[in-house]
């Protein structure tokens, strides 16, 4: 009889802990559903959020492409053009959140925001500092979008290091050539 009794006790247990278990498979189951329909509607609010921020840019070039006043002079319109452009760039630049990456003339190269594009053999910079942009680059907070394409600085003795041109290189290979002939 005990171990009736016994075998009766770990039945109600084994009871309890399955019915345990399949109440929190399903508790797990509706977080599941619940943090996933959570991310889509944050996700829908923030297109939503994006979408009202570059509203305002779409307004102002609806504005600009509406300017056409016969009465204005044709230098006036460009300028009032120029103008209207750079304030919708700042717009787009705020609306998506980025910070534009423009290093000056004589900043330090630096490869986490700048792309070397090209090189400039000069003395008038110091060595490796961006001589000019290309093409700005863009980061939002801390992480680069795109980096700013540049041309770095060189010294000009560094040139002399470089592969001789073509035609020193022909005239080279010339001379070896006549000199093996001449043997």
């Amino acid at each position: 009889m005990m171990e009736q009794t016994d075998l009766e006790i770990i039945k109600k247990k084994a009871e309890n802990f399955e019915s345990q278990y399949i109440k929190l498979k399903q508790e797990f189951k509706d977080y599941i559903e619940v943090t996933r329909r959570n991310e889509d509607k944050k996700r829908q609010e923030m297109k939503i959020d994006f979408a009202k921020k570059l509203l305002v840019v779409a307004d102002s070039l609806e504005r600009v492409s509406e300017l056409n006043d016969a009465s204005s002079s044709m230098e006036s319109h460009c300028e009032n053009t120029k103008q209207n452009i750079a304030i919708i760039y700042k717009q787009l630049i705020s609306a998506s959140g980025l910070t534009p990456i423009a290093p000056r003339a004589t900043d330090k190269f630096d490869e986490r925001l700048h792309k070397a594009v090209g090189l400039e053999y000069t003395s008038t910079y110091s060595e490796n500092s961006v001589c000019r942009v290309i093409r700005k680059g863009y980061q939002i907070e801390n992480s680069v979008v795109r980096p700013c394409e540049v041309i770095v600085s060189k010294h000009p003795e560094e040139a002399r290091v470089v592969k001789p041109g073509l035609i020193n290189r022909l005239f080279g290979w010339i001379n070896n050539y006549r000199n093996k002939i001449g043997k």
